[in-house]
């Protein structure tokens, strides 16, 4: 089976600096994987990559078979209806106040007809997962009203609503208190089992990877550090390395934690 995503030696300038440097690597398909780092080691600059929002400067990118760079306006917008995103900040409030289902509508916009309302199937599919992710009895409330962790759940809906092959997660639990970042995790993880598309999550948190995460790549400075399955990549020297620290990988129940062990060690990195 090809890769869901495959990056041959890109390059990434922004600024005037390489915000990604001779990066290679793959997304298998139908994997959960979490790209870690710290912060401005090029984690979003890499989803924004394979989202078509920035170009590769050096180097080859291909998202679900196709060279982005090399599509005319229409393939890329077929291609993008195949992915499926969630950008770091989402909790800012749209300027236009939108009901819970509304937003979550949106994921089905792009299949039909321009200025077109939704189909009965469409609408179904909606409301499926409203209830997928606990939010049918708050169909109708302004997405304003909602919770942070609701109002993430809402947007995972729409992503999940629009049927994409590749989804895109920026820092989905961030800035969450602790239990609602532990209930999305677990719920990522449940849908991607249930759906099996190829999900990538960007996070600089061990504490937000879900259990069944299948692979990480750990990137710094621009550049990978290492890349392959979870449990021979997410080591204590892999991500000393990644963070520039001393760091202790603490796996429990299928999930990470890290500490630091050097000067001043013992406080909790995630």
């Amino acid at each position: 089976m090809n890769p869901a995503v495959q990056f041959d030696r890109v390059t990434v300038s922004r600024g005037g600096r390489a915000a990604l440097a001779d990066v290679s690597l793959q997304f298998p398909a139908g994997s959960l994987t979490a790209v870690l780092g710290p912060n401005g080691a090029g984690k979003s600059t890499l989803l924004r990559t394979l989202n078509g929002e920035l170009r590769a400067t050096a180097g080859t990118v291909r998202v679900l078979g196709e060279d982005p760079a090399a599509l005319d306006w229409r393939a890329a917008a077929r291609l993008r209806r195949r992915i499926g995103v969630m950008p770091q900040q989402v909790d800012h409030l749209p300027a236009v106040p939108l009901a819970v289902r509304e937003v979550v509508e949106i994921g089905r916009v792009a299949f039909g007809r321009p200025g077109a309302p939704l189909d009965a199937a469409d609408r179904a599919r909606c409301a499926a997962w409203l209830e997928r992710f606990g939010l049918g009895d708050l169909a109708e409330r302004s997405l304003a009203a909602l919770s942070g962790g609701e109002q993430r759940k809402a947007h995972l809906a729409r992503i999940f609503a629009q049927q994409p092959e590749l989804i895109l997660l920026d820092e989905p639990a961030g800035h969450l208190d602790l239990p609602a970042q532990d209930a999305l995790t677990q719920l990522i993880a449940e849908v991607w089992r249930e759906t099996r598309a190829t999900v990538v999550i960007v996070t600089h948190e061990l504490r937000h990877l879900p259990a069944d995460t299948t692979d990480v790549v750990l990137l710094a400075r621009g550049r990978v550090r290492a890349a392959g399955p979870i449990a021979a990549t997410l080591t204590s020297a892999g991500l000393s390395e990644a963070f520039e620290e001393p760091l202790e990988v603490v796996p429990h129940r299928g999930r990470y934690a890290a500490f630091a062990t050097g000067k001043g060690g013992g406080h909790g990195r995630a």
